[in-house]
């Protein structure tokens, strides 16, 4: 063999090897970045909206919303999730809570960090994100 021909054989040889690395890259496991988002705004004049996300590289997969629309302490509405399960590991909690409030009885209160969530538990979260997992 020629100098050209073991150059072109060795080109040959690595881009299959690369070929091969890109179409086995997500072979056998899925990789994405798990992420807990809470946040609480102000709504009307005393009024409370906190909202819960759980976030699968970005995209909201599950969330939770109450409200307090009216700023006398006491959730006025909720929205969530269709089933329960669908928390990362550790956050399970959630549904647990959503399963909980009770349109009308159950209170919430914020201290500017805080969220307090209370019915037959009591339930804290602090706002922020918080990266529960990177999975590879």
């Amino acid at each position: 063999m020629n100098k050209n021909h073991v150059a072109d054989f060795r080109v040959l040889v690595l881009g299959a090897f690369a070929i091969a690395l890109l179409l086995c890259a997500g072979c056998g496991s899925e990789s994405y970045v798990q992420t807990i988002r809470v946040t609480a705004e102000s709504v009307n004049v005393a009024g409370l909206f906190a909202r819960v996300e759980y976030l699968r590289d970005g995209e909201v997969v599950s969330s939770i919303h109450l409200i307090d629309g009216n700023g006398d302490g006491v959730i006025d509405g909720k929205s969530g999730p269709s089933e329960e399960g669908g928390w990362p590991e550790g956050w399970e909690w959630f549904d647990s809570m959503y399963k909980d409030v009770v349109v009308g009885t159950t209170t919430m209160a914020f201290d500017g960090q805080k969220v307090v969530v209370v019915e037959e538990s009591t339930y804290e979260f602090i706002v922020g994100e918080y990266e529960c997992r990177s999975l590879a």
